[in-house]
């Protein structure tokens, strides 16, 4: 079993938990190869794919967006699970509001993802440069910014525990 992530990532919060996921599926002999999306050249050989990028102003990132589109047909010959980090699903109705507000529906319908996941993500302002952060604050659409502006909110759990599930998905015993 060949699985490819691919994934999109502003800071690099986004590659930890792909790298964290490998790791997950690696310990069940999944051959595993982790890449950046803009990195990829090609699907071919590959027998599911976990991808996934932050939200960022209320969407994926513009290369995660092109890659779906370059490898849509290719992608959606074969499994394909979804993660999206967003801060916006600490808040009660963030989940909700983030499988709706920032999941494309017609993409996944396009490809055949009916994963997808949404987790936490990290926040560390001393890597955001002054516009960025002026641009997260006004394009938040939360009610909450969480308490400590710089911490990391990932749930390693929720994510072990979504890999391994995919794990089953993809080999079940």
């Amino acid at each position: 079993m060949k699985v490819l992530i691919a994934y999109a990532s502003g800071h690099g919060s986004t590659g930890e938990v792909a790298q964290f996921i490998a790791d997950v599926l690696k310990e069940h002999d999944i051959d595993v190869t982790v890449q950046l999306v803009n990195e990829v050249q090609s699907v071919a050989g590959y027998d599911a794919f976990i991808v996934g990028s932050p939200i960022y102003g209320g969407m994926w990132l513009t290369e995660f967006s092109q890659f779906l589109e370059k490898f849509k047909t290719g992608l959606s010959a074969k499994p394909v699970h979804l993660w999206i980090m967003c801060i916006r699903v600490l808040e009660a109705d963030g989940l909700e509001h983030a499988l709706k507000e920032y999941v494309h529906q017609m993409t996944l319908n396009e490809i055949g993802i009916h994963d997808v996941a949404v987790f936490a993500g990290k926040l560390d302002l001393s890597i955001i440069d002054w516009n960025e952060r002026w641009t997260l604050a006004a394009r938040y659409d939360g009610d909450a910014l969480p308490g400590a502006r710089n911490d990391d909110y990932r749930d390693w759990n929720a994510i072990r525990t979504w890999a391994k599930q995919i794990r089953e998905a993809l080999m079940p015993t």
